[in-house]
């Protein structure tokens, strides 16, 4: 990574007003779904979308809270209809969650909520501008999950050292 050069501290500023109004968006489009949910419980929604079924612990691994956070946000889901609770195959005691289909429409409810935001604001942007943006937005991304992956990679390792030893 090279050395960061002057005028870092401003596009950090003008990245972080980004952040707010995309933060903005997602908090008011939460709503646009037949549920009233909070950004977490949609997110446990996204996840088990993504992977089709998950343990609570691996819902906590991947939200980076612990078990007993995230297995109140999955059982509030399995309340609501939208996540289904099953004893896992593996090991009778854990229990696997997936979406039902209504937890799959709150999904897609939201989602095509954030597109129509997504398209009135490139619209207000010429075509070039705004795949400008886009294209920066995906080389943020991506370096972003970079620097996630390695920053739990190193808290992985100051857990293990912090540990004592048996």
């Amino acid at each position: 990574m090279d050395a960061p050069s002057p005028g870092r501290d401003e596009l950090a500023d003008s990245l972080l007003a980004a952040a707010r109004a995309l933060m903005a968006m997602a908090i008011r489009t939460i709503g646009q779904g037949a549920v009233p949910l909070t950004e977490v419980q949609h997110r446990v929604l996204l996840l088990l979308e993504a992977a089709g079924t998950l343990s609570v612990n691996q819902v906590a691994e991947r939200l980076g809270v612990d078990q007993s956070n995230a297995s109140r946000h999955c059982t509030r889901l399995a309340e609501l209809g939208l996540v289904q609770r099953t004893p896992a195959a593996r090991d009778r005691r854990a229990v696997d969650l997936r979406l039902t289909e209504a937890g799959h429409g709150q999904v897609l409810e939201v989602r095509s909520a954030r597109r129509r935001w997504a398209a009135d604001v490139l619209a207000r942007l010429s075509d070039e501008e705004a795949r400008a943006a886009v294209r920066g937005l995906e080389m943020f991304a991506t370096a972003a999950e970079e620097t996630d992956k390695e920053s739990q990679v190193e808290s992985r390792r100051s857990f293990s050292r912090a540990r004592p030893s048996d």
